[in-house]
């Protein structure tokens, strides 16, 4: 199991949540630890500052109905006997939290780990300013309004002042500046958490003449699809501040889903950041407009500006698509792994054939939450696989492998067709996700305690059954080892045992199994080896995830012992098609249409 799987919660699961165990349907667990169903903070791993107060808390139940105690300590001292407590972060270091809960007999915990630092005071930033020209240009004797909005990261309030050439003149957010002289007035806003200050400048010009000459209509040389999800390039020719003459100001591009032809169409199109600084008149000025819807189709305008804020009039504006998300990924055989060619892989109104290699892709389009359907077949019927649906929301480049069930013909009669087959043989009773395959990653490690009996040596015997499961899926199933394990499967031999059984002992947090116990009889010896190996193979197909079966030919069959030595042509494929689907796969999701 990869390492990542690892965590410090002992789940032990009720009756409900005992997959495959053999001494009845219905076995009857005893003695079992506490089960912690929920906990906060969800994070185990936690940044925290001094002055903070957390707040612990532990939700458990018994499966077995004894009385619960719970605990808290900080760095194994014990400071709370609750099952909540709040913790005050006082000091900086690292301490370890634990929350235990106990039934008398058995412990279960959870740890959290506190990297506790001090607090951070960030400056403030600002949200908005007037105006937006970093350059305006004002008339004498006319007025213009300046004004700034910050936010501080820690919430303090933030503080305002404005400055002109070095003299305060106001002490708020915002303030009109009156215009007595001409000249250049550098006016600077301020912005300040008590601690950290910001400021924004404007340069500005007082002149006595106002302009009326507008710069010239802009002519827009390129408007294209882009390179990434929701971008457009966009070239155009730079004109003057006078028609052609000087330079303009600034320019403003704006963007709607309908033409921008008119000054109310301009006013309710959106503003397009990143608009580079003016180039000289005839030069050509280009960006690339990000951050827009992808796969849409969008137009545009360009407008320059002078110092007295005269536009340049509005052309015809083009339109482009935006560049739409792309996804691609595998169709395989959930049976053999082997690409399928031909699956129709659908998305919304989008749709790809797979190629000889399984290959798909489907390019250009939108933000969508919707769902992947693969199929191999044009009609309703059931053709060589059953279909699957897919929830999904679109991420660009991402690469999705799908698996097809194959629709197989079954040599059982019990059961209808393989799909009705597979679901029972796989669900798992209790388990919040028994429907997907909750498996355990191969190879799985097996710790096989060595016993000898009346002659005959278990570990050989189970270590040979073993490394038959390697030929079944093409890949190590098992790595047997003689010493203990953290994570994985181990044996044990009991004598006066009813029924030789497995269990799993313990799951993760989100429900892989982590740790499981096979439980053999003493009774076995030479001229019984047989029966221990169709035990043993029966006890590691639980292992692999298989539930039983009705059919007194199968090795998995439920309620009595296996009938039959070898595992069917129906149960190998069953196993085939479990551990080629990749975990957490869910099998109600397949359709027989």
């Amino acid at each position: 199991m990869n390492p990542s799987c690892r965590i410090s919660l002992v789940l032990v699961l009720g009756v409900a949540t005992i997959q495959g165990s053999c001494s009845s349907d219905d076995p009857t667990r005893v003695g079992r630890p506490p089960v912690v169903e929920s906990y906060s903070p969800g994070s185990k791993s936690l940044t925290v500052y001094v002055g903070d107060v957390v707040d612990f808390r532990l939700d458990a139940f018994d499966p077995d109905r004894d009385p619960l105690s719970t605990e808290f300590t900080v760095d194994g001292i014990v400071v709370a006997n609750a099952a909540d407590y709040e913790y005050a972060v006082i000091d900086t270091g690292v301490v370890t939290v634990r929350g235990s809960v106990r039934d008398g007999e058995y412990t279960s915990f959870i740890e959290w780990h506190l990297v506790r630092e001090a607090p951070v005071n960030r400056p403030p930033s600002f949200t908005a300013s007037l105006p937006l020209e970093g350059n305006p240009t004002l008339v004498i004797n006319h007025d213009m309004n300046f004004g700034v909005l910050a936010v501080d990261p820690e919430g303090a309030p933030v503080i305002y002042r404005f400055v002109v050439d070095g003299t305060l003149v106001a002490q708020e957010r915002q303030f009109t500046y009156h215009a007595v002289a001409t000249g250049i007035k550098i006016v600077r806003a301020f912005a300040s958490d008590g601690v950290n200050e910001i400021t924004r400048e404007w340069r500005l010009k007082v002149t006595e003449i106002p302009d009326a000459i507008p710069p010239a209509a802009i002519d827009i040389l390129l408007f294209e699809t882009g390179t990434n999800p929701g971008e457009v390039d966009l070239q155009w020719i730079a004109v003057g501040r006078d028609g052609m003459a000087g330079t303009a100001s600034q320019y403003r591009v704006r963007t709607h889903p309908t033409p921008i032809l008119t000054q109310q169409d301009w006013n309710l199109a959106s503003e397009r950041p990143g608009v580079p600084d003016p180039a000289n008149a005839g030069e050509v000025m280009s960006m690339t407009l990000t951050g827009l819807q992808p796969a849409r189709n969008t137009h545009v305008a360009i407008r320059a500006e002078d110092d007295f804020g005269n536009q340049s009039p509005l052309l015809e504006t083009p339109s482009a698509v935006t560049r739409g998300m792309r996804i691609s990924g595998h169709v395989r055989d959930a049976r053999t792994n082997l690409p399928v060619g031909g699956a129709v892989v659908s998305f919304g109104l989008s749709s790809a054939s797979s190629d000889a290699a399984g290959e798909w892709v489907l390019a250009e389009l939108g933000f969508a939450n919707d769902f992947i359907v693969v199929r191999d077949e044009g009609g309703a019927s059931v053709g060589a696989y059953y279909d699957y649906t897919l929830p999904y929301a679109v991420v660009h480049e991402d690469r999705i492998d799908l698996f097809l069930l194959p629709a197989l013909a079954l040599e059982t009669t019990h059961y209808p067709d393989f799909l009705t087959w597979f679901r029972h043989m796989t669900d798992i009773a209790g388990n919040p996700h028994g429907a997907e395959t909750r498996r355990w990653e191969l190879p799985v490690t097996m710790y096989v305690r060595a016993f000898t009996k009346s002659g005959l040596d278990y570990r050989a015997t189970i270590e040979r059954v073993a490394a038959e499961f390697n030929a079944i899926l093409g890949e190590d199933a098992f790595t047997v080892v003689t010493t203990g394990v953290s994570d994985g499967v181990e044996t044990a031999y009991v004598d006066d045992l009813p029924q030789d059984n497995y269990g799993v002992a313990e799951w993760t947090t989100d429900w892989y199994p982590r740790r499981g116990l096979i439980q053999f009889r003493t009774t076995y010896s030479p001229p019984t080896e047989s029966v221990l190996e169709v035990v043993a193979r029966h006890e590691m197909g639980h292992v692999l995830g298989l539930n039983h079966s009705d059919d007194f030919g199968h090795i998995m069959v439920g309620g009595v012992a296996p009938q039959v030595a070898q595992f069917s042509n129906d149960e190998v494929a069953l196993i085939q098609c479990r551990y080629h689907l990749p975990r957490g796969w869910d099998c109600r999701r397949f359709e027989r249409n």
